[in-house]
């Protein structure tokens, strides 16, 4: 019988010990990165540079899969629906939380099917316009708009994407102009170059080098206060003060993920957006990095969903 009981401790402590231990030897194979958007983009230019920080910490590749296509939700999807075991991270913004207010249906859930990982950086956005635009500034930009002259294009990173948001807050304030949207901000801030579109809106880490080139011609940030990366580009908001979209990029995973398995990326990935030349490289693209708690960004991303519900329904937003 004492033997018996012996054994019975035994297999309980080995059933106890076995989870502890994979999670300890975390992670034993490559994590995968998904971003949701074409290369090119802010989401593309983060991903790629923490993965590669993050294998040389963790002695693992971190591979970045760009799934894009319908703003953003092939790849909120596949993330959604990955395997909760850490190996599978969600770059993300803006569109996770603004999409359940644009599309009838989606098969996955902003907050119940993400577990929240980390705030990476908050940015501007900004319009900027090919040099054939006879506009050289906002006020001038608003006024071609309304002169009832020839369509306007705009580009963003896709539906949902926060340049979309702020060309229909900008259609809502009567400033006509027409969404074009792609599948990221890099194809948008290159066919603005090439002159296949007027303009567009995205990510200022997207367009910096091309505004450094005079490729493009910036006019305004979205941000609701200029960006101290572009002091000299005015926001939207000093003329229209309801245009105003403030954007954020973050990392998930699936729900589910064992806790030691969340504080061991937590750990490893905020040390990485704080090395120095980490935080070197953001600020020379113009990011601003922002590393919180999965429960700050838990709570941003809860607050988001309502917010965009309600500029949706102001601006009577409808897919393209």
């Amino acid at each position: 019988m004492r033997l018996t009981r012996r054994a019975a401790l035994a297999a309980s402590l080995v059933s106890v010990a076995l989870p502890a231990l994979a999670q300890s030897d975390f992670p034993s194979r490559p994590i995968r990165f998904i971003v949701p958007s074409a290369p090119g983009g802010s989401l593309d230019i983060l991903a790629r540079l923490i993965a590669r920080h993050l294998g040389e910490r963790l002695g693992w590749q971190v591979p970045v899969e760009n799934r894009s296509g319908g703003g953003g939700n092939i790849g909120f999807d596949a993330v959604a629906k990955a395997r909760p075991d850490g190996y599978t991270v969600l770059i993300a913004s803006e569109p996770l939380a603004v999409n359940p207010s644009l599309f009838r249906t989606l098969p996955f859930d902003p907050v119940r099917d993400f577990q929240p990982l980390t705030m990476i950086a908050t940015l501007s956005q900004v319009l900027v316009v090919h040099p054939s635009v006879p506009a050289r500034n906002f006020a001038e930009f608003i006024a071609l708009a309304r002169s009832g002259g020839p369509e306007i294009n705009i580009g963003s990173a896709g539906t949902a994407s926060p340049g979309h948001m702020a060309v229909a807050q900008l259609v809502h304030a009567r400033v006509p102009l027409t969404h074009v949207p792609y599948r990221g901000g890099g194809p948008a801030v290159q066919d603005t170059v090439a002159g296949n579109i007027q303009g567009g809106i995205m990510t200022l880490p997207a367009a910096l080098p091309f505004m450094q080139s005079g490729q493009v011609r910036a006019l305004a940030v979205t941000s609701a206060r200029r960006s101290p990366f572009a002091p000299d580009v005015p926001a939207m908001a000093e003329a229209l003060p309801d245009v105003v979209v403030d954007s954020w990029q973050a990392l998930l995973l699936p729900a589910g993920v064992p806790a030691e398995v969340l504080r061991r990326l937590h750990t490893e990935i905020t040390a990485v957006i704080r090395l120095p030349e980490v935080d070197e490289f953001l600020k020379r693209q113009a990011f601003e990095p922002a590393p919180g708690t999965p429960d700050e960004l838990g709570a941003l991303i809860r607050a988001e969903v309502p917010k965009w519900r309600r500029v949706v329904q102001e601006t009577g937003l409808r897919l393209d």
